[in-house]
């Protein structure tokens, strides 16, 4: 979890590691993703590999249903060039990570697959693949099979041609969310998820949402279907680290400024009545635990 909320490589790789570990939590140990896995000796790095233990692990998004036990994905995020480089080049991944295994089998080329998500897609990349019949489009939009550059199974994933409520939060991660999307990942993410693991994955992928499309905070707030103190809660849950370390600070403040009332109060004792700092915090009632904390203060201001 440290490694996570650290946000290695890109803070957009960690938002989409957060949605990977939302949809595969429910499988427990039977599905492990690994983050950057070296290839081979002098070592290219894969974005994730999503390890299924069970064969019999049942997929429900549609975005996932090529996954067998060995997956090698590739993210994009929406400023990284989805261009023929690199499919090679994941390509080459798959069948680097399939070569370099210390047995034979180890890594059966049968049980592997790639994938691609990228919130967009480059048009002129896609047009003129479909052309040659190298990018198959699928049933379900925002899914599409590429042919012609592995015999592995591969797929790219455009991620804001996803339909349907369940791929809200996978539209969101772009710096262009839509309202409606940042404020499903919020519902659902504070209201309705019940998991602290799974909780404490849309808090990074909240914050990360948030600070891409920081607009939103407000338009989302005056939302007539979602009421000021209905958002407020949700986003107090999410991002109930960060309020915390606010209040905190608000407390700690508001103390620095009592304890500096209180040491004035002294100073003018002492002054008015010339008795020394032990006598005038005597005076105050002032706990043998807090009187060097108003010696100092009471130093400072002297000087």
């Amino acid at each position: 979890m440290k490694k996570l909320r650290s946000i290695p490589r890109s803070d957009w790789h960690a938002g989409f590691e957060a949605l990977l570990r939302i949809d595969t939590h429910k499988f427990a140990n039977l599905v492990h993703i690994r983050t950057e896995e070296e290839i081979g000796e002098v070592p290219p790095r894969t974005d994730f590999v999503i390890l299924a233990e069970d064969e019999q692990v049942e997929w429900e998004k549609e975005i996932f249903r090529i996954l067998r036990k060995i997956n090698i994905l590739e993210y994009k995020n929406p400023h990284d060039s989805l261009n023929e480089r690199a499919l090679r080049k994941v390509c080459g991944y798959a069948n680097l990570y399939i070569g370099t295994a210390e047995h034979e089998g180890d890594r059966p080329a049968d049980q592997v697959t790639i994938s691609i998500f990228r919130a967009v897609k480059n048009p002129e990349m896609f047009e003129e693949m479909e052309k040659k019949g190298t990018l198959i489009r699928d049933k379900v939009a925002g899914i599409y099979h590429v042919k012609g550059y592995t015999d592995l199974p591969f797929q790219i994933i455009i991620t804001g041609e996803l339909k349907g409520e369940e791929y809200a939060a996978y539209r969101a991660l772009t710096d262009k969310a839509n309202e409606a999307d940042v404020k499903r990942i919020i519902v659902e993410g504070a209201e309705q998820e019940k998991d602290d693991v799974i909780r404490e994955h849309y808090r990074v992928l909240i914050r990360l949402v948030m600070a891409k499309n920081p607009q939103f905070l407000e338009v989302i707030r005056r939302n007539d279907t979602m009421t000021y103190e209905e958002l407020d809660d949700a986003l107090m849950e999410i991002l109930k680290d960060k309020v915390d370390e606010k209040v905190n600070a608000v407390v700690n403040a508001s103390n620095a400024r009592e304890q500096q009332n209180t040491a004035n109060h002294i100073i003018d004792i002492m002054t008015s009545f010339k008795v020394t700092p032990e006598q005038a915090m005597d005076i105050f009632h002032i706990p043998q635990s807090e009187r060097m904390i108003y010696a100092e203060l009471v130093g400072k201001s002297a000087c």
